[in-house]
C-alpha cells in the first residue's frame, strides 16, 4: 500500500487566469516547498464569480492536471480563493462575562464573546465566510492579542466579518467536487495575498494591500497586526486592454499585446525618445495602424487614475487615508503595468512597492511575480494559519455543506505565530 504523500495545494479562480500550487514539507528544514504550479486560461469566471460551472471545471480540470503532473503526484482537495463584488467586509463587536469564578478567561469565554460579535443580522441568501479577530479587551484594557489563561471580568472583541452570497461560494465547490476533490476552505483572496507579501511591520503599522485582478480590484486594510476594512471595486486589468481595444479597433489579443510590451500609465515615466516611438499594432480587417507611446499612455493613464481615485475615496470614506504609515502594496497582473506604482505615489502621497510572493522554498522566477500572491497566499494560509480561530457560530459552518461528511460546527485550534 502507497503511503500517502502530505501536501497542501491552492486554487486561485480569476477572471482572466487560474492558478493552482501544490507544495509539500520539507521536515529538516521546518519549511515548505513548491512541488508543482500551473497556470491556465480561466474560462466560465466572471468578475470573480462562476457563471458557468462546466467551464470551470474544465478550467480547473487543466490546471490540475498540469500542476500534478509537475509534482509527480495526485491531490484530493484544495484550499480556494474566493472573489468578487458580491463579498462584503463589516467590523463587528461583543462583550461577555468571564465565567469562571476565579476569572481565569478559557477558550469557552472567547469563543463565546466571538460568536456574540458574530450575531449579525443577514439576508437569507448571504453567510458569514470567515470572522477575524482584530484586538481583545479585558476590563478596558485594549490592544490584547490572547486573553487566554488572563485574569479579568469582562471580556470584549473586536472583529472584522467577511460575508458572501451563499451561492457564489457553493458554485466553486461544486466546480472542485465535480472533478473529486475537496475545498477544504475558502478565504478571502486578499486576504490570501497578504499573507504572502505583507511584513510584521506593515501589518503592525497601517498598510492598504490592493490587488488589481483582471476585472476586480481588491482592498485590505492592516493595522495593529489584524486586517481592519476590506472593499471590492469592478475595475481591473482587462479595462486598460479594453480601451486600447475599443480605442484602436483592435483584436482583445492584439491590446493585450501592446499593454503588456509598451504600455505606461504615468507619462512622466517616459523619456523624451520614448514619448515619440512609433508602435505598430493589427487593427479591425487585417489593416495596420501606427501609434506614438504618448498617445498609448494617454489612453492608459485616465483608467489607472480612476482605479486609483476610487481606492482613495473608500479610504477616506473608511477613517484610513492618513493612517497608512506604511504606505501601499501593489499585487495582481494589473499591478504590473508600467507606471501605475509612481502615478499611485503621486496621487495617494504614500509610499508605494509591488507585493512579490513569498514564504516558500522552491518559489522561482515564475512564482515571483505579483499575480501569484493570492495562490502562493492561499498556501502560507493553510500552513501559518491565525494564532486564534475557535469555534465559529452556526451561520459559518458552510464547511460542513462543502464535504457532506460532518455535522454541526467545526473546532480548529491553530499555533501562534511564534512557532511558524
Amino acid at each position: 500500500m502507497a503511503r500517502a504523500i502530505t501536501y497542501t495545494a491552492s486554487l486561485d479562480l480569476g477572471s482572466t487566469h487560474t492558478r493552482l500550487v501544490i507544495a509539500v514539507p520539507v521536515p529538516e528544514r521546518d519549511r515548505w516547498t513548491v512541488a508543482g504550479y500551473a497556470e491556465v486560461p480561466s474560462k466560465g469566471i466572471r468578475k470573480g464569480v462562476v457563471v458557468n460551472i462546466e467551464l470551470a471545471e474544465e478550467t480547473i480540470r487543466q490546471a490540475l492536471m498540469e500542476a500534478e503532473k509537475m509534482a509527480g503526484f495526485e491531490i484530493s482537495s484544495v484550499h480556494a480563493g474566493l472573489s468578487g463584488l458580491h463579498v462584503r467586509g463589516l467590523n463587528g463587536r461583543g462583550v461577555v462575562a468571564v465565567s469562571q469564578r476565579n476569572r481565569h478567561i478559557t477558550a469557552a469565554d472567547i469563543q463565546r464573546v466571538i460568536e456574540q460579535a458574530s450575531a449579525i443580522s443577514l439576508p437569507s441568501d448571504r453567510g458569514i465566510v470567515e470572522v477575524l479577530p482584530q484586538e481583545f479587551i479585558v476590563d478596558e484594557q485594549d490592544g490584547i492579542g490572547d486573553p487566554l489563561g488572563m485574569l479579568g471580568m469582562r471580556l470584549e472583541v473586536t472583529i472584522h466579518i467577511v460575508t458572501a452570497p451563499v451561492t457564489a461560494s457553493q458554485n466553486i465547490v461544486t466546480s472542485v467536487n465535480r472533478l473529486g476533490m475537496l475545498v477544504q476552505d475558502l478565504t478571502l483572496g486578499s486576504l490570501a495575498a497578504a499573507a504572502a507579501t505583507l511584513t510584521e511591520e506593515e501589518r503592525e503599522y497601517g498598510t492598504a494591500l490592493v490587488d488589481i485582478g483582471g476585472e476586480i480590484t481588491s482592498l485590505a486594510v492592516f493595522q495593529r497586526g489584524a486586517v481592519q476594512h476590506t472593499a471590492m471595486f469592478g475595475i481591473g486589468g482587462t479595462h486598460f486592454t479594453n480601451d486600447i481595444a475599443v480605442g484602436l479597433r483592435s483584436s482583445i489579443p492584439e491590446a493585450e499585446r501592446i499593454k503588456q510590451t509598451f504600455g505606461c500609465a504615468f507619462a512622466p515615466l517616459l523619456r523624451p525618445n520614448e514619448r515619440q516611438e512609433q508602435l505598430e499594432l493589427v487593427v479591425s480587417g487585417g489593416r495596420t495602424r501606427v501609434l506614438s507611446r504618448q498617445v498609448l499612455c494617454e489612453m492608459l493613464q485616465p483608467r489607472a487614475e480612476e482605479i486609483l481615485k476610487k481606492l482613495q475615496e473608500n479610504l477616506r470614506e473608511a477613517g484610513f487615508e492618513r493612517k497608512l504609515s506604511s504606505g501601499l502594496v501593489l499585487t495582481g497582473g494589473g499591478s504590473l503595468l508600467s507606471g501605475i506604482p509612481e502615478l499611485a505615489e503621486r496621487l495617494l502621497d504614500l509610499p508605494v512597492r509591488i507585493g512579490v510572493p513569498g514564504g516558500l522554498d522552491g518559489l522561482d522566477e515564475d512564482l515571483r511575480r505579483a499575480e501569484w500572491a493570492t495562490a502562493i497566499g492561499l498556501i502560507l494560509s493553510s500552513i501559518r494559519p491565525r494564532a486564534h480561530h475557535y469555534l465559529r457560530p452556526r451561520e459559518m459552518s458552510w464547511r460542513d455543506w462543502l464535504t457532506g461528511l460532518r455535522a454541526g460546527i467545526k473546532s480548529l485550534f491553530f499555533s501562534s505565530d511564534s512557532a511558524r
